[in-house]
């Protein structure tokens, strides 16, 4: 797949608005959404013209349940690695997977993950 196929503005779009899913209140992504339209192009034509380059991780310790180092891409990075894995990676690897991979899968949820392991130990109990 050709970078033009990939990293369109609609794509691009769809990624930001994945991202932004439980976290519209935070300030990253409000500052993100005042000029999303300009971002989204700068975002296009730096993948484009292949000048893009990640930012650095932010660094911060979170306590519960139990104190973890958390070190996270700013929004604009995790729009542009969201549209990659969503056109690229995704149609590619989901064709591989076993059935009852429920990780991170359209309609493979908790609820989906629960009801497979009650048939799983009905069956062997």
């Amino acid at each position: 797949m050709k970078l033009e196929e990939i990293f369109t503005f609609e794509n691009l779009y769809e990624a930001y608005k994945n991202c932004r899913k439980g976290k519209q209140h935070k300030e990253e992504v409000i500052r993100f959404e005042t000029n999303l339209a300009v971002y989204l192009y700068n975002i296009q034509k730096e993948l484009l013209t292949k000048k893009y380059k990640l930012g650095k991780y932010k660094i911060f310790k979170i306590y519960e349940p139990k104190e973890r180092v958390i070190e996270a891409l700013s929004f604009k990075d995790r729009v542009v690695i969201r549209c990659f894995c969503d056109i690229t990676l995704k149609p590619k690897i989901e064709k591989k997977l076993i059935y009852d991979n429920v990780a991170c899968r359209r309609g493979k949820g908790t609820h989906f993950a629960i009801q497979r392991l009650h048939s799983f130990l009905k069956r062997e109990y």
